[in-house]
């Protein structure tokens, strides 16, 4: 399977696409998100961000799923941008139950504690990210491609 699916609340960005897209030699990228399909301004700056022979679908959680059930033996490398450790639970929960997680950042917020110095999570996003686990998910923690990625199994049993 050429998918790589990634949660980075900022989604397209610098950082996706001069290090995570050579890397992967993504040729399509996904945004899986209920309100960025409509949002016209932020679709257009992802536009933008992705180079022109690059092909970006702005997708709800149900429609991606649909989409990525269609693609799951596709050959073409994929990059699914998730923007929160909810949405991929949705997207999971909505008939997708993907096997690998990438989760690269997750901004500050009250409640969250710091697991990396760009990822912070939730008691809530930790039971989420359990509940996945159960279902057969593995998950990491990996901001850039050339770090040693942090298997989220040995962090969930840590706290």
């Amino acid at each position: 399977m050429n998918i790589f699916y990634r949660v980075d609340n900022r989604l397209v960005h610098g950082q996706i696409i001069s290090t995570w897209m050579p890397h992967l030699r993504v040729k399509t990228f996904v945004i899986v998100n209920d309100d960025v399909p409509g949002n016209e301004l932020r679709t257009t700056m992802f536009r933008m961000a992705i180079p022109p022979e690059h092909k970006l679908l702005v997708l709800s959680i149900d429609d991606a799923a649909q989409w990525l059930n269609a693609h799951r033996h596709s050959t073409e490398s994929i990059l699914v941008l998730i923007e929160s450790i909810d949405d991929a639970v949705r997207l999971f929960q909505a008939g997708h139950p993907f096997p690998q997680l990438n989760i690269g950042n997750v901004h500050h917020a009250p409640g969250r504690r710091s697991f990396t110095p760009a990822v912070y999570l939730s008691d809530d996003d930790l039971d989420a990210l359990r509940g996945l686990q159960q279902r057969g998910l593995r998950a990491e923690i990996q901001s850039l491609p050339t770090e040693t990625p942090m298997d989220m199994q040995r962090a969930l049993e840590a706290t």
